[in-house]
Order: structure tokens, then C-alpha cells, then sequence
């Protein structure tokens, strides 16, 4: 129950005018996540199959913070972006919060990157709805590695998740965590009053913006690309 309000309580003040973020901030959380994205599939360490991108329904990439002692509270944010299943085209970027408390002996400071592939359509739409609890609301699983993994291999999750952490806290990372639509952002920087995540992804009433045209490029590129080629 204590854990319930603390999460409760940190989506309340991500969304309150406290936290509101310019348009210029926006633009760059934009370009942090291209650059979180570019920096995990280029890794010959972390070798994320490329036949996510063809199956998803659509792809978070988020940056989370985490610290304390006996209160670890983590909350972040970043962007998703949708995949429409039939002619394969990626959506102008929706901003996310992301929010989560553990309690117990949790000591140092972490940042997380983190890739989030939405793999089912029910895990999608319950996001698009609302909020979305990690391992709750719909099963997660840490990605496999390797660039030719096909969809034999691949988790039967709703949600397949790749990160990287820096810290001293090495506890678990995403599950449990929520997501939700940062409404405040979005209609910050789309600059449309009452604009929701579901009219950024699905139903097409905002143009790509500029700030986002290089991400989209390199996501058709990865789409299209071989899994036997370098990535470049």
C-alpha cells in the first residue's frame, strides 16, 4: 500500500506545472533519445534483433534516474513512438513519464537508458488508454541478443525491454515500473491544447516534426537493413 501512494504521489508531480518542460527541453529529450537508441543498436554489446523493429506495434526509449537510502525513487521520461502493422511507418514521437518506488536499503544514484519494444497490440492499447504497470498490467522480459534472432527465440511477452544502467544500486530495473502519457508535454510541443497520446500515434492529427525527422530515418534504415551487414 505504501508503495502504491509514493508511485501515486511522484505521477502527480511529474505532471504537475513544477515539472513542465519548455519547448526547446522537449526537442532535446527528443535528440537524448535518438541518441540512447542510436548508441544500444550500434553496440556490439548489446546485438538487439533487428526483426523487433518489423514486429513491434510500437517502441519507448526512456532514461530513468534512481536513488536514496530507504526510499529508492526512481522516475524518468522519454518519448514512444508507434509502428502502423500495414504500410510499416513510424508515428511522430508522444512524450512519456515514467515513475516507480522501492522501498528498502537502496544506496548510490543510477541512470537508466532503456529500450522498450511493445510487442502485443493489448499492451499497446492499455497504454494508449492510460498507464501501463510494468510485469502487471502486461508480462515484460529483458530482450534477447543477437542480430539474426527470429521469432522462434524471441520472448511470448507483451513488452521485450533492453537497458544499461550506471550506478552503485544494481537491483532490478524496469519491472513494476509505470508508464504514462506525459499530456503536458505533448501539448507543449505540439503546441494543441487537450492533444492526447492516441492522436499522436494512431490517429495521424500531428505532422512529423523536424526535431524527430532524423530518428524516424534511422529507424526506416534499421527496418530495411540485413541482419548480416554492419550497422553503421
Amino acid at each position: 500500500m505504501k508503495r502504491y501512494f509514493l508511485t501515486v504521489l511522484i505521477l502527480s508531480i511529474l505532471s504537475s506545472n513544477i515539472y513542465s518542460a519548455t519547448r526547446d527541453q522537449l526537442a532535446r529529450r527528443i535528440k537524448t533519445a535518438e541518441k540512447i537508441i542510436d548508441k544500444m543498436i550500434k553496440s556490439p554489446d548489446v546485438p538487439i534483433p533487428l526483426s523487433l523493429l518489423h514486429r513491434c506495434y510500437a517502441i519507448a526509449i526512456i532514461r530513468e534516474y534512481r536513488g536514496g537510502f530507504f526510499i529508492g525513487g526512481r522516475g524518468g521520461n522519454g518519448i514512444i513512438i508507434a509502428r502502423d502493422k500495414e504500410s510499416g511507418e513510424w508515428s511522430p514521437p508522444a512524450f512519456i513519464a515514467t515513475a516507480e518506488f522501492n522501498i528498502g536499503p537502496q544506496i548510490g544514484i543510477q541512470s537508466i537508458d532503456a529500450i522498450l519494444f511493445f510487442m502485443s497490440k493489448d499492451s499497446f492499447d492499455m497504454l494508449l488508454k492510460s498507464k501501463i504497470k510494468l510485469g502487471i498490467d502486461t508480462s515484460v522480459s529483458a530482450g534477447p541478443y543477437g542480430r539474426e534472432l527470429g521469432a522462434k527465440v524471441t520472448p511470448k511477452a507483451g513488452i521485450i525491454i533492453y537497458s544499461t544502467a550506471k550506478g552503485l544500486y544494481a537491483g532490478a530495473i524496469i519491472e513494476g515500473g509505470v508508464l504514462v502519457s506525459d499530456d503536458k508535454a505533448n501539448e507543449e510541443f505540439y503546441k494543441i491544447k487537450g492533444i492526447k497520446i492516441r492522436d499522436i500515434l494512431v490517429r495521424k492529427k500531428v505532422k512529423m516534426p523536424k526535431e524527430a525527422e532524423t530518428l524516424i530515418d534511422k529507424l526506416k534504415r534499421w527496418s530495411k537493413i540485413n541482419v548480416n551487414l554492419e550497422i553503421k
